[in-house]
C-alpha cells in the first residue's frame, strides 16, 4: 500500500541519514513524515473509520501553540516579565538585542532553532495522527514486518560498519575526533535507542505467531516436527533471525543505557507472555525462544565485555551524567516559566556549563530535565496533558481492539515506548529526528483502533468467513 511504503520510506531515511541529524537530511524527513500523516488520514476517511481522540487532538495542538508563543516577537518588558533572565541571555548572544535596535524578541533565546524545532514537531505530530489512523484502517502487522526487514538490513549495516571503520560512516563520512558511531548514527547510543523501540515490536509479532499459529497443534512430537515445516513456521522463524540480528547489533554498540533499556523490554514482553498466553505449553514455547535470543546475545557478545563494560563506568557520579544535570536544573530554575526555547539549551549551556567542564554538553544528557529547561511550565504542562491523555486513549484502545495480532503488537509498541522512556533518563536519542519519527509511529501503533482484519476473520471463523472477509478487505482497497 502506497501510504505504508512512504512512511517506511521516511523512518528508513530518517535512520540511513544519520539519524537524520544535519540539516540536509531532517527537512526531507519533515516532508516524508508529513506526507505519510497525510495519506494516513486520507485512508481513514475514505473507509470512514474513527482516529485520534478530541482531547489528544487539542494536546497536540496545545504544544504546539505553546512553542509558538516562544517564537512570537514580543516587548522587551513582556520578555522580563515572562522569562526574566533571557533578556541578560539574549544580550549575550544577540550584539543587535544588546545595542537596543531590536525593540521586540521572542521569549526564546535563539528563535532560528525553536522555528525549526516546530516544523519538526508539527510533522512528527502529523504523522502520529495520520498512522494511527492508517493503521486502524489495514491494521499494522504488515508493516511492523516490513519495519522488521528494515530492522535486520540497519543491523547488518552495524556490524559492517563496525568492522571497517570507528571514524568514517559509509566509507566516506568523516566524523570528528571522539566520535563514538556504529551503523550509520554518528553516536552508537543513538543506534541503541532505535533498536530499543524496534526490538520489542518485532518480538511481540514473533510471541504473536507462536500463541496463534501453534492453536490446535495436536499432541506428539510427530506434528510438533511437522509444524516446523509449515509456511507459518517458517514465517517466524525469519522474525526470530532478524530480532536476533537486531539483539545482537544493540550489544555490539556496547551502549550501556541501550542493554539496560533492551534488558528492561525483555522483562517487559516476558510479562506480557505471562499474562496474556493462556495455554501453558504455548507460553513456555515464547518464553524459550525469548531467553533463547537472549542468551545468544549475550554469548555472541561475551559476558565478561558486557560485565567490564558495566563495571567500567563511573557509577559514582552516574556516568559522568550528574554535572550535566545539575547545570540542566539550573538552567530550569532560572527559566521557570516559559524557558529558554525548544531546541535552545546548547545556547543556554554556553553560560550555563559549570561542571564537566573538559566537554561542552550542548545536550543535557536528560531529555525530562532538557524540556524542563527548554520548556519551562508553558511546555511541560501541555506536554504532561498530552502523556495522561495518551495512557487514557491506549487504555481504551485495550479494550475495544478485536484481532489478538493487534493486541500483541499494541503490547510491542507500549513495551519500545516504556524501554525508550527509560533510555531517555540519561541520553537525548529522541533528539535524533530519525529516532524521533520511529517514536511517533511507536505511538501510532499503541493508539490505533483497528477492526478484525481479513486474516484474523478467516482464522477465527474459517471459510464461513469469507464473505465478511471479502467485504473488509473491499472497503480497505476502495
Amino acid at each position: 500500500m502506497t501510504a505504508h511504503l512512504v512512511l517506511l520510506g521516511a523512518l528508513a531515511w530518517g535512520a540511513l541519514a544519520f539519524g537524520a541529524v544535519y540539516p540536509w537530511a531532517y527537512w526531507p524527513l519533515a516532508v516524508l513524515c508529513a506526507l505519510s500523516g497525510v495519506l494516513g488520514v486520507v485512508v481513514a476517511r475514505r473507509s470512514k473509520t474513527a482516529g485520534t481522540s478530541r482531547a489528544l487532538r487539542l494536546a497536540l495542538i496545545a504544544t504546539a501553540a505553546a512553542i509558538l508563543v516562544q517564537v512570537v516577537p514580543v516587548p522587551h518588558g513582556l520578555v522580563a516579565v515572562c522569562s526574566p533572565r533571557a533578556g541578560a541571555l539574549v544580550r549575550q548572544l544577540n550584539p543587535a538585542f544588546a545595542a537596543g535596535l531590536e525593540p521586540f524578541h521572542p521569549i526564546s533565546v535563539w528563535p532560528r532553532d525553536t522555528w525549526t524545532a516546530f516544523a519538526l514537531y508539527a510533522s512528527l505530530a502529523l504523522l502520529l495522527v495520520g498512522g494511527m489512523h492508517l493503521f486502524s484502517v489495514t491494521g499494522a502487522r504488515r508493516f511492523v514486518e516490513a519495519l522488521t526487514g528494515f530492522a535486520a538490513i540497519l543491523a547488518l549495516i552495524g556490524f559492517v560498519q563496525k568492522s571497517l571503520s570507528d571514524r568514517y560512516l559509509y566509507g566516506f563520512w568523516e566524523l570528528d575526533i571522539g566520535r563514538n558511531p556504529f551503523g550509520p548514527f554518528v553516536n552508537r547510543n543513538h543506534f541503541a535507542g532505535w533498536m530499543v523501540m524496534a526490538l520489542p515490536l518485532t518480538l511481540a509479532l514473533l510471541v504473536a505467531g507462536i500463541d496463534q499459529s501453534t492453536r490446535g497443534l495436536k499432541r506428539g512430537w510427530r506434528y510438533k516436527v511437522l509444524w516446523f515445516a509449515s509456511p507459518e513456521a517458517n514465517r517466524l522463524m525469519l522474525v526470530a533471525a532478524a530480532g536476533l540480528l537486531m539483539a545482537l547489533s544493540l550489544m555490539l554498540t556496547m551502549s550501556r543505557s541501550g542493554m539496560t533499556a533492551f534488558a528492561l523490554s525483555m522483562v517487559i514482553t516476558g510479562w506480557f507472555v505471562a499474562r496474556s498466553v493462556r495455554s501453558g505449553s504455548r507460553r513456555m514455547a515464547a518464553a524459550a525462544c525469548l531467553g533463547v535470543l537472549l542468551t545468544i546475545a549475550v554469548l555472541w557478545t561475551g559476558p565478561d565485555v558486557v560485565a567490564s563494560r558495566f563495571a567500567a563506568a563511573d557509577w559514582g557520579e552516574f556516568n559522568n551524567r550528574k554535572g550535566a544535570w545539575i547545570d540542566a536544573w539550573t538552567v530550569a530554575r532560572d527559566f521557570p516559566i516559559a524557558g529558554t526555547g525548544l531546541n535552545t539549551y546548547w545556547a543556554a549551556s554556553l553560560f550555563y556549563q559549570r561542571h564537566e567542564m573538559d566537554y561542552f554538553f550542548a545536550q543535557a544528557h536528560n531529555d525530562y530535565l532538557q524540556l524542563a529547561a527548554e520548556g519551562g511550565l508553558l511546555l511541560t504542562v501541555p506536554a504532561l496533558a498530552c502523556l495522561i491523555v495518551f495512557v487514557r486513549d491506549v487504555r481504551r484502545a485495550v479494550r475495544e481492539t478485536r484481532g489478538e495480532t493487534a493486541a500483541w503488537l499494541r503490547a510491542g509498541a507500549v513495551t519500545s515506548l516504556i524501554a525508550i522512556a527509560f533510555q531517555e533518563t540519561v541520553e537525548f536519542s529522541l533528539q535524533m529526528p530519525g529516532n524521533a519519527a520511529l517514536f511517533a509511529v511507536l505511538c501510532a501503533i499503541a493508539l490505533h483502533r483497528p477492526r478484525a482484519t481479513v486474516v484474523e476473520d478467516l482464522r477465527a471463523g474459517g471459510p464461513a468467513a469469507a464473505p465478511l472477509a471479502r467485504r473488509r478487505l473491499l472497503q480497505i482497497v476502495r
